[in-house]
């Protein structure tokens, strides 16, 4: 069985992502700027609140999350959340285990990131070695980007690709 694509998004001058038939991103409740409301061109969106990250793919919800920070966010995420960070990570690790994805994304450059935030005493040392180590010890993707744009099609480019994936291993 082949999958079909029904649904075509344009973003920026990269060729557009298609959406497959099925797909839906969930946004969890607690998100402050949503990238995905009511979704480009025909994508479902479903709001919910999520388990895991901010960002997930419908019926994989414990499989596949993306985590978005700001920077000030990010630095509070190493610094007086590091104990529930921890942990998050922890079920992150498993997630990717089982066979899924687990990304967070920053919303700054890595420059920015790693020249430290002047609200926190949190250094830019500890920064790069917590970004380090979300990669290596828990298998977390990392991204940086100051555009919203270009945060939201990283999202879906590894969400319609998940999707495609897993739908590949079941037919």
């Amino acid at each position: 069985m082949k999958l079909t694509n029904s649904k075509i998004i344009r973003r920026g001058a990269l060729k557009p992502s298609v959406v497959p038939d099925g797909f839906a991103l969930v946004v969890d409740t607690r998100e402050q700027r949503p990238l995905f409301v009511d979704g480009p061109g025909d994508m479902d969106v479903i709001t919910d609140t999520l388990h895991y990250g901010d960002y997930t793919i419908r019926g994989f919800e414990n499989i596949f999350a993306i985590e978005r920070k700001k920077m000030s966010d990010f630095y509070s995420y190493i610094g007086k959340q590091r104990d529930l960070t921890i942990r998050k990570m922890r079920c992150f690790r498993e997630m990717v285990s089982s066979g899924g994805f687990v990304g967070l994304v920053v919303e700054a450059s890595e420059s920015d990131v790693l020249a430290g935030y002047l609200m926190s005493r949190v250094s830019p040392e500890t920064a790069r070695q917590a970004l380090v180590s979300f990669e290596i010890r828990y298998g977390v993707h990392v991204y940086y980007s100051k555009s919203r744009n270009d945060i939201a099609r990283w999202i879906l480019d590894r969400a319609i690709k998940f999707y495609r994936v897993m739908r590949e291993s079941t037919i």
